[in-house]
């Protein structure tokens, strides 16, 4: 005993000290984002999906003959989803027909003002309504019904599909942002322009577009958040989903 502590071997080193590998990183930057960028988003996309539902639903009990027509519309829609297909061939589709509707919610987002991803929701939460009236026509068991077929792989569907929205309105957030920046930059330079033509040439040295130089990487920012988080967090709720409902939604009753 020579009264000095032991030094701890490397491998009894605190597991603090090591560096956050790749995708530790990537998902603590998408908890910030989320904090400070989406979770507001979200909930307007959660209203929207509760907005849609009760509207649809209603709408569908006090004019039942539209149901027809309605579920024919929905039935359309989902024509290239083999329903027969092996669960792994389910699931594949599933997922893919999901991603691509999710896809094409969040790029709406690039209208800038508009905010149209909102309506993603929207027309989610009418056809769940839609289905809850059906049944509720047919006599059918609704809680059970939507215990036992939506609820299982609703929950991981549902949350991507409110993330993807959640991303989109960000995005259209900050293209509107940008656009109105955009505007005022260039409106102070053409004032510039008109004070200063009498009094200076114009100097081919000086530096470019203050619209270009602010608004692309702005928009480069955007993009990426966008497509870190979709990545990070929506494809892989939306795989979770399409194999629950594949393999295991079919076995409730």
């Amino acid at each position: 005993m020579d009264g000095t502590d032991p030094q701890p071997s490397p491998a009894e080193a605190p597991a603090a000290g090591r560096p956050p590998g790749l995708l530790e990183r990537l998902y603590r930057e998408e908890r910030e984002a989320w904090r400070g960028h989406y979770r507001r988003y979200f909930k307007y996309a959660a209203r929207s999906l509760g907005l849609g539902f009760v509207a649809g639903f209603l709408y569908f009990v006090f004019w039942p003959a539209q149901e027809k027509k309605a579920l024919a519309l929905v039935v359309q829609a989902l024509k290239d989803i083999p329903l027969e297909a092996s669960p792994p061939i389910l699931a594949l589709t599933l997922f893919y027909h999901n991603a691509r509707a999710s896809v094409i919610a969040v790029a709406a987002g690039a209208v800038p003002f508009l905010f149209l991803p909102i309506l993603d929701p929207l027309l989610n939460g009418a056809v769940l309504g839609l289905l809850v009236s059906i049944a509720r026509h047919q006599s059918l068991d609704v809680p059970r019904l939507v215990v036992t077929q939506i609820l299982p792989h609703g929950v991981f569907e549902l949350t991507a599909v409110l993330y993807a929205t959640s991303l989109g309105l960000y995005l259209s957030a900050g293209m509107g942002k940008k656009a109105a920046a955009a505007w005022r930059a260039r409106k102070d330079r053409k004032k510039a322009e008109t004070c200063t033509a009498f009094d200076s040439p114009s100097d081919p040295s000086a530096p470019g577009d203050p619209v270009d130089r602010f608004t692309e990487p702005v928009a480069a920012s955007l993009i990426r958040n966008v497509v870190r988080s979709f990545v990070l967090v929506v494809l892989p709720l939306l795989l979770v989903a399409a194999f629950i409902e594949a393999f295991v939604t079919p076995h409730l009753r």
